[in-house]
């Protein structure tokens, strides 16, 4: 028998808890604050996140979830699992109807895309929250477990969660992914056979954006960055990107010569992670990659076009944001219609600049 929202109230204990993870790199890695409240605010439970297979790695290592799994559209799994309560972070009518069919009494996620009904905890979205970055989105959401309309729900199971640390992002965080050391040594020797050590002034590029050819720098123009950087600092240089970002990485490389290490293509998400935490800096598009890096405390040069840094600026702090203001910026296509005027204006000087601004510190 599956109990309701309000018979589930009344239980003195929230005993497993599932965590739907967000679809994108980029905000799975900006949601850790919010599963880390969590964790904090059910200390004794048993906390679960679920999501695509390439999302679900990113929390390996880390303290904040007792298991990951792998998102499979089979809610009987889940079912057999009797969690107590879901909490969804993507926004999707898939992730509700998921939970709903698994039979979690108590189902929180922002009410939108029509799935309310099928939220026993809908959040409403309102034009402010819809304003916060993405960070705070999610943190807002952890926060309405606890309160609802300004009243607190009867679960001993949860401790209150820290009101300062809800507005802005927690500064308690000293780290929001986490590395093995095995994965830091792979990293390292990748990086040795490469005839790069230590030692070396060591700068990763992003070119790439898997949501759309607006947010995408030009490839001619990162090739002549890469180019400017080895011949003024002697820099290294290592390219990242996705399977489907291989061809934007070889122009690079076609660009500003074979002393560029392109890994494009060549490293499963942890072991990107692994190789973002070994450079000094990285030079990226809004992406996936340029929040893991904040994640891991690297320092970004984050170029910016049709998106809105206000949403989506790296987390913490050190990074140089690129960006120029045209009217029809951020538009949130994924193709430009017109020029790609908001790319087209930055140069390389400028993000040239942005590189001294962060090695000179």
């Amino acid at each position: 028998m599956v109990l309701d929202a309000s018979e589930m109230e009344n239980e003195t204990e929230i005993k497993k808890i599932l965590i739907v993870l967000p679809n994108w790199i980029g905000d799975a890695v900006m949601s850790v604050p919010a599963v880390s409240q969590i964790r904090e605010g059910f200390p004794s439970a048993r906390i679960t996140i679920i999501g695509l297979s390439h999302i679900s790695e990113l929390f390996y290592e880390s303290p904040y979830a007792d298991e990951i799994q792998v998102y499979k559209k089979n809610p009987l799994r889940l079912r057999s699992e009797k969690f107590d309560l879901a909490l969804l972070l993507p926004n999707s009518f898939r992730s509700a109807l998921l939970v709903r069919l698994a039979g979690i009494p108590l189902r929180c996620g922002y009410n939108r895309d029509g799935r309310g009904l099928l939220l026993t905890r809908p959040v409403q979205l309102t034009p402010q929250i819809k304003r916060l970055h993405q960070v705070e989105y999610y943190l807002h959401l952890a926060r309405s477990i606890e309160e609802n309309q300004g009243g607190h729900f009867p679960w001993t199971g949860m401790s209150r969660l820290s009101k300062e640390n809800m507005g802005s992002v927690p500064k308690s965080k000293s780290q929001w992914l986490y590395l093995s050391k095995e994965e830091t040594e792979d990293a390292l020797n990748t990086l040795n056979k490469n005839h790069i050590t230590p030692d070396d002034l060591l700068i990763g590029i992003n070119p790439g954006a898997t949501y759309g050819s607006s947010k995408r720098w030009y490839p001619e123009r990162f090739s002549q960055v890469a180019a400017a950087l080895v011949q003024k600092y002697h820099a290294k240089i290592i390219l990242f990107g996705g399977p489907g970002e291989r061809d934007i990485a070889e122009e690079i490389v076609r660009g500003s010569g074979p002393s560029l290490f392109n890994m494009a293509g060549q490293t499963t998400i942890r072991g990107l992670m692994a190789l973002l935490s070994q450079c000094r800096l990285l030079i990226t598009n809004d992406s996936g990659p340029m929040h893991i890096a904040a994640a891991l405390g690297v320092p970004v040069v984050a170029i910016f076009g049709s998106t809105d840094p206000a949403l989506t600026t790296p987390i913490r702090t050190g990074h140089v944001i690129i960006r120029k203001d045209v009217p029809c910026s951020p538009c949130f296509r994924r193709e430009c219609p017109t020029d790609l005027k908001c790319m087209d204006l930055i140069q390389v000087e400028d993000v040239l600049e942005g590189v001294e601004k962060i090695i000179g510190r």
